[in-house]
């Protein structure tokens, strides 16, 4: 593996999403729209492909990723009779509880087992820095100081559902009045088992500091990059989940909803905004909605609110609404939200 190191004081900031990973090279002396961009096809989509067209058994080494494609393909390569063998990290992709990954038929290894395996074998990762810095380099740009990633993680105990644990912990961040900022880790919890893996991969080969933070909260933060309305209502409409926020005075949230994007239509969300707003919408109603929840610290009221802000790939179900929305399109680009959010987080937290 080839060995990367850092200079130049800039950031390198990648927003994984189910579909997309989006990326920013961040480079503080230049005109924001200058700095290198690209929108690729997610890790779990690339591997999800790969493992398509194999017809053979299969080895899964690697870290824990993001699931949805990748563990759709798993099941379907069982199905077809193959063999797929996965190392402990890397089953965790599929679940988090092993011994459901076991109960759908993979075989779980060691590290050290897996070395001694002769079988067609991928690395399950959310984030390809030697892919991301060959292009870097081949384009004539020098490699950033910081590294900032950000990924969906649930959180996992033992026992408890993913989306109640999820804003169970959420809550917890809000009741101790956190900003955005307190969202971005060098060092997450030990129950965020995905980016504990994002941190690990990358200092595999990147000896520069490395940051990871929730990627609904780093879109919440590249909306507000072009405003200082408080308080601002937030919403990430996303391929898989959206989210909003109510921010107030310094960052601080306010409120948070969640759901799957699948499930609103543009009346249904419009009302959970409102309600949201007003403090009117209980963490009950949306999980037993088949959401994941929500919680609400203050609620300053929707006639109060400043902004209301929205961004995602399907921000589009909000035209029409009848509320006041703008979208945000932070450095002039929409699918740059979630890159930009990484950046300020940042930003903010070494000043």
């Amino acid at each position: 593996m080839m060995e990367i190191h850092s200079g130049r004081g800039r950031i390198l900031a990648v927003d994984v999403g189910t579909g997309t990973q989006d990326i920013l090279l961040y480079d503080p002396a230049r005109v924001a729209e200058n700095n290198l961009k690209l929108v690729l096809p997610s890790q779990t989509q690339i591997l999800a492909r790969r493992i398509s067209k194999l017809e053979e058994d299969l080895l899964i080494t690697g870290g824990t990723m993001g699931g949805g494609p990748v563990s759709m393909a798993i099941r379907r390569h069982l199905k077809k009779g193959f063999r797929v063998v996965m190392t402990e990290d890397a089953a965790k992709t599929v679940r988090d509880d092993l011994s459901q990954v076991r109960e759908e038929g993979i075989e779980i290894i060691t590290d050290a087992e897996a070395a001694d395996i002769d079988l067609t074998s991928v690395e399950a990762m959310d984030v390809d820095l030697e892919m991301l810095f060959g292009v870097i380099s081949d384009g004539g740009e020098e490699t950033p100081e910081t590294i900032g990633v950000s990924v969906q993680d649930h959180g996992f105990e033992q026992g408890k559902s993913d989306r109640k644990f999820r804003f169970e912990k959420i809550a917890e961040m809000l009741d101790s009045d956190a900003t955005l900022t307190d969202f971005l880790f060098e060092k997450p919890p030990a129950y965020y088992t995905r980016m504990n893996s994002v941190i690990k991969h990358v200092q595999r080969s990147f000896s520069g500091k490395v940051f990871v933070v929730d990627s609904k909260f780093a879109a919440i933060s590249g909306v507000l990059h072009d405003t200082s309305a408080r308080p601002c209502l937030c919403v990430d409409v996303g391929n898989g989940h959206t989210m909003a926020a109510v921010v107030g005075e310094g960052g601080r949230l306010d409120s948070v909803f969640e759901h799957h994007t699948h499930s609103l239509t543009r009346e249904r969300l419009t009302d959970y905004l409102v309600r949201l707003a007003d403090g009117k919408v209980t963490n009950e109603e949306v999980y037993s909605d088949h959401g994941h929840g929500c919680h609400i610290k203050n609620a300053p009221g929707i006639g109060r609110i400043e902004k209301i802000l929205v961004t995602g790939p399907n921000r589009g179900l909000l035209s029409g609404c009848g509320l006041p929305i703008e979208f945000a399109r932070p450095f002039g680009d929409v699918m740059m939200t979630g890159t930009v959010g990484i950046i300020d987080l940042i930003k903010n937290h070494t000043t």
